[in-house]
């Protein structure tokens, strides 16, 4: 949905370096049909290495599937996901936030219109209950995609969309957290996605920067890492970004912000964040694009977006 946002966009901060070169990946791009597209940049990012791939998908071509993934209570890596879909497979990229405890998901998930999992309800801070509208991703019947403030509503935990994200209101010198509903916060409605999958935060709205890393009370805006995120372009163009990093003298990762500005350089309506870190992987044409940090390779994870030729 695209959004009226007037006040916070004059806090934007200035990005100091210039737009990256993008490369086709010869080696990504062999066998993919032609609707698909991966592009790599080695360009230094603000004066460090940095290792980059985006791969462009068209939503509108019939012959493509986006679905979303689980491990129904496990957790595999991209590769075991391409692995266990089966043939047409043609890219695999983490997406949710995750607990190691239980390997649950720990922002919303769906698949064919249905909830497998929810984002944050709410945290305790300082004896309060505090709620939160944390970013997600979604793909309708239509196939068009949207980036939206989401909290799951009701016992039904029917998922609800917010033209803002919810914000404590300060009433004289207390703070009053209200729950977000069915007409709270502003533009309430029904987010009827057929598949999504949540991260945080928001990094861009409106074709600019906007991170919303404070208000979906999340953290690492200014921290340099390893970095999966999702965007999408006014002629429903899906982009998939993954950052290497960790990987000193070669790649460094960026930070939220940087994340942001490549997403506008690459005409995104709007973008999100998903998890980062040893997490970030785009497998695609079941080859790796970024090196994993993490030292075993490909980090398991609770869910994924598989993008296959349809059957």
């Amino acid at each position: 949905m695209i959004r009226n946002i007037f006040c916070l966009l004059a806090m934007l901060p200035a990005f100091a370096y210039g737009q990256l070169r993008w490369h086709p990946s010869d080696i990504h791009n062999n066998g993919l049909p032609s609707s698909m597209k991966v592009y790599e940049t080695t360009d230094s990012l603000d004066g460090k290495p940095f290792r980059a791939f985006y791969l462009e998908a068209d939503l509108r071509d019939p012959q493509l599937e986006f679905v979303m993934r689980t491990g129904d209570g496990k957790r595999y890596t991209p590769a075991q996901y391409d692995s266990i879909e089966g043939p047409g497979v043609l890219a695999v990229i983490n997406t949710t936030f995750f607990s190691f405890k239980d390997n649950s998901s720990l922002n919303l998930v769906m698949h064919n219109g249905r909830v497998l999992a929810v984002n944050p309800l709410s945290s305790t801070v300082n004896n309060k209950t505090v709620y939160t509208t944390r970013g997600a991703f979604g793909i309708s019947k239509k196939r068009q995609a949207d980036i939206a403030w989401v909290y799951n509503v009701g016992p039904k935990k029917r998922a609800y969309a917010y033209d803002v994200p919810v914000t404590p209101e300060i009433n004289g010198a207390d703070t009053v957290y209200r729950q977000p509903g069915k007409r709270y916060p502003r533009g309430a409605q029904r987010w009827k996605m057929k598949e999504a999958a949540g991260g945080g935060p928001v990094l861009v709205q409106n074709g600019q920067p906007f991170v919303t890393m404070k208000e979906e009370r999340m953290g690492g805006v200014k921290a340099m890492h390893p970095r999966s995120a999702i965007g999408y372009t006014a002629d429903n163009k899906l982009i998939l970004l993954v950052i290497e990093g960790r990987n000193k003298g070669i790649a460094e990762g960026a930070t939220l912000e940087q994340m942001a500005k490549i997403f506008t350089d690459l005409h995104c309506v709007e973008a999100l964040n998903l998890d980062g870190g040893g997490s970030s992987a785009l497998y695609v044409h079941h080859q790796n694009t970024i090196k994993p940090s993490d030292k075993g390779g490909q980090r398991p994870v609770p869910a994924v977006l598989v993008i296959r030729r349809k059957s």
